[in-house]
């Protein structure tokens, strides 16, 4: 039984979603958290700092709107053009490229990282209230998702080069050679 459940826990760890699925809940979680923070802290910090924390409403969904909107166009757009180009690598060198792609831990945290920045977004776009509808702007968790745009910003250009090094010929034939000798030890 714990042998069945040990071999479940790793098929799923090394599998595409299940990195993406617990990061989006962790940003779930996150946004949910600085939400409810998010009253008590507002009158004292917003008095200090009105240009980091005093977006009205209509500013702070569309600056959300606009950063989940690029995540998940990101993250369908560098995705779809990277099965593009693993699949003409895998034509020309193995079809072990593509599986190794799909367990690559890199892959699973960028992917993670989008879809998650794009969940927290649309919580906290959620509860975004205007003035008529009794006003309630959480200002912590706005900052957040625009420093979580520069965290994606950051993401994409390591995803680039992390795809762009290991789909080069030396980088394959290392990987399918440390394949090899795992499997003969």
């Amino acid at each position: 039984m714990i042998t069945k459940l040990h071999h479940w826990w790793q098929e799923a760890r090394s599998s595409f979603w299940f990195i993406p699925a617990v990061m989006v809940l962790d940003a779930v979680v996150l946004a949910t958290v600085l939400i409810i923070v998010d009253p008590p802290l507002y009158l004292h910090v917003v008095e200090r700092w009105p240009l980091l924390f005093g977006a009205g409403a209509a500013g702070a969904r569309g600056l959300l709107t606009a950063v989940a909107g690029s995540m998940i166009t990101v993250a369908g757009v560098v995705f779809s053009i990277t099965l593009v180009a693993l699949s003409l690598t895998s034509s020309q060198y193995t079809s072990r490229v593509i599986r190794n792609f799909m367990r690559d831990r890199v892959n699973q945290e960028v992917l993670g990282v989008f879809v998650g920045i794009f969940a927290y977004c649309l919580v906290v776009l959620r509860t975004i209230r205007g003035g008529d509808e009794g006003a309630f702007v959480p200002s912590l968790a706005v900052l957040t998702g625009l420093v979580l745009a520069f965290v994606g910003i950051a993401f994409l250009i390591y995803f680039i080069h992390h795809i762009s090094v290991s789909i080069q010929a030396s980088s394959i034939i290392a990987r399918v050679g440390q394949e090899t000798i795992a499997a003969v030890d």
